[in-house]
């Protein structure tokens, strides 16, 4: 009776949601309630019914009059046993079923000879359905617009008889039989973009037949196929089949050893090895074991595949070059037993290294040959002892990070170094701190928890144009520096791990008037503030971080800050400025930004 009340088909409603509650209810009221809450067919555009207890669906679901209908979600319908016939709705776009767990059996037929079912149809997802098993078509003529399919968390499916998808673009199966992935691919011959994941059952003879399907497949995505150990059986298969892949990803395969199971190539010069694909991304293979890649990729990740050992590409010859010479952009990570990169030296185009977490990585003494280089980190690296001679025109990032055994520098000759990070690298004994008047691009210099650098920086040795600096930790304390002459474009200041500074006043010789962020942080003794920061006239930011025994704040300074934080780790300071009756509160309430939460 309510729900006739609301008189839904007298209004204008464009889009529609139903949702069901917890409270059980029974089937026959369910659906006359869905009966009555039918909406005006002209305006619709879209539906939503979430959770509805129905057995079935009442007839104007899917009823053709809904004419202007492009978007239909049908989720957590658990007790429906079919789906209503959406096929007829003529301007129906995108179609989301999903947790409807007593359906097994989907069957997609025209009422008609001559129609087209879901003839607009272009985007469909099935997902968490744990009783489907069979979906069948007895139309030639269906989803003739469907560019995107998606079907996730089906494990009974089983039985998949489509007839050709024409215009399907991308292809997504999770959490289904390898049943279910032979069938859609076969019908499925232009899709560009597949990815999958978790599919039971695909082992390395069941992919074999799989991957005869992908010569359109420009995009590849697997994860979680634990049974693969090889993606194809030779380069010359590969080439064959897989003539359009630009992009591979490799996620989570357990027992993936290597891409190839063999090399047809004795020579090793792989000129017909993948020609198309630009971007190879390996992660998570804990059984991998060697890696060759192709010349073609301009961008190579590697994460966390603990057992490879080796890395190369095709060698160079003087027809068909070689050694990653397209290669523009390489990062590995956490790959332990890596020592080194065969024919790296190739990569002539090589713009951004970053090796992360490989103990065993020995740094290469060829990186000078690498003159397109732009970023180069290092980080968790402990067999790197040195760091070698770097001539590098074009690099303008350097980081070099957690290099417990690195002792050494050698010459440095980078003139476009913008950002230089040298971080916990307890065993670094030489810096260039002679060189850095010579890094006239130099702008952002951090160099932190380095215990065993005695660098005391005298004075005009400090980049021309430096704006900001982050230093600490290092062994000569920044208390017994001395007078330093930074130059006049420093802006920002961030100091740490100074335990024996009390007052700032030991430090005031420190602090260039230029300076509108100043950072103080893991002070464990200083006290006061009020004293050695007078002149820092254009201070606009000021934040305190792990001073426990700070108490004041520089007075003089407060009423030209824009942002003032002071977080847990300094309780005396944050009791003198909490609250409005506190003592502080007057000198800050002005300031925009106040952080002194927890």
């Amino acid at each position: 009776m309510h729900a006739r009340e609301a008189n839904l088909s007298l209004k204008g409603i464009n889009k529609l949601e139903l949702k069901w509650d917890d409270v059980s209810g029974r089937e026959t009221i369910e659906k006359e309630v869905l009966s009555e809450l039918m909406p005006c067919s002209d305006k619709l555009k879209m539906l939503e019914v979430k959770y509805y207890k129905g057995i079935e669906f009442p007839n104007w679901v899917g009823d053709p009059s809904f004419h202007q209908l492009v978007h239909v979600s049908l989720r957590g319908c658990r007790k429906c046993t079919s789906l209503p016939p959406l096929g007829r709705l003529p301007a129906l776009k995108e179609l989301l079923i999903q947790g409807m767990d007593d359906v097994k059996v989907i069957s997609l037929e025209s009422t008609r000879t001559n129609d087209v079912t879901f003839p607009s149809l272009e985007i469909l997802r099935f997902e968490d359905m744990s009783s489907w098993e069979v979906w069948s078509t007895n139309s030639d003529v269906m989803f003739p617009r469907l560019r995107e399919l998606q079907i996730i968390k089906c494990p009974n499916l089983s039985d998949v008889s489509l007839e050709a998808l024409p215009s399907l673009r991308v292809l997504e199966i999770e959490g289904c039989g390898e049943s279910v992935l032979r069938s859609l691919v076969r019908a499925a011959s232009s899709t560009t973009k597949l990815k999958i994941r978790s599919i039971l059952g695909l082992t390395d003879e069941v992919w074999r037949c799989v991957i005869v399907n992908f010569w359109a497949v420009e995009e590849l995505c697997i994860q979680k196929c634990d049974e693969i150990r090889y993606l194809w059986e030779s380069d010359a298969e590969a080439s064959k089949v897989l003539v359009n892949l630009k992009e591979l990803k490799v996620w989570g395969c357990k027992k993936l050893v290597s891409l190839g199971e063999k090399e047809e190539d004795e020579d090793n010069t792989g000129s017909n090895l993948l020609s198309s694909l630009k971007k190879l991304d390996i992660e998570f293979c804990e059984s991998m074991e060697s890696l060759c890649c192709p010349n073609s990729i301009e961008s190579l990740v590697i994460h966390w595949c603990s057992t490879v050992r080796d890395v190369s590409f095709p060698r160079a010859t003087t027809t068909t070059g070689g050694g990653g010479q397209n290669l523009k952009s390489l990062g590995i990570y956490g790959c332990g037993n890596l020592k080194s990169i065969n024919q790296l030296s190739h990569s002539t185009h090589l713009t951004s290294l970053t090796i992360r977490y490989c103990e065993k990585m020995e740094l290469f003494s060829d990186l000078d040959q690498l003159s397109k280089l732009t970023r180069l980190r290092i980080e968790g690296c402990e067999s790197i002892e040195s760091f070698p001679n770097l001539h590098l025109p074009n690099l303008t990032e350097l980081e070099i990070v957690s290099c417990k055994n690195m002792k050494a520098f050698g010459d440095l000759q980078l003139p476009n170094l913008i950002s230089w990070s040298i971080w916990e690298c307890k065993n670094l004994e030489s810096f260039p701190d002679l060189q850095l008047s010579n890094l006239t691009m130099l702008k952002d210099l951090r160099i932190r928890k380095c215990p065993m650098v005695d660098a005391s920086f005298p004075r005009g040795l400090w980049p021309p144009n430096l704006c900001l600096l982050r230093i600490g930790g290092l062994k000569k304390p920044i208390s017994e520096w001395g007078n330093q002459n930074f130059p006049a474009s420093l802006v920002e200041l961030y100091l740490y791990d100074e335990p024996d500074v009390m007052n700032f006043s030991q430090l005031s010789h420190l602090f260039p008037s230029s300076l509108t962020f100043l950072e103080i942080n893991n002070f464990d003794n200083l006290e006061s503030l009020s004293t050695g920061l007078q002149h820092l006239t254009s201070l606009q930011h000021l934040l305190i971080d792990d001073c426990p025994k700070v108490n004041d704040l520089p007075e003089t300074l407060l009423p030209s800050l824009l942002s003032l934080r002071i977080p847990y780790e300094c309780p005396k300071l944050r009791e003198t400025c909490s609250g409005r009756g506190s003592h502080y509160w007057p000198l800050i309430s002005h300031i925009p930004w106040i952080d002194i939460t927890d």
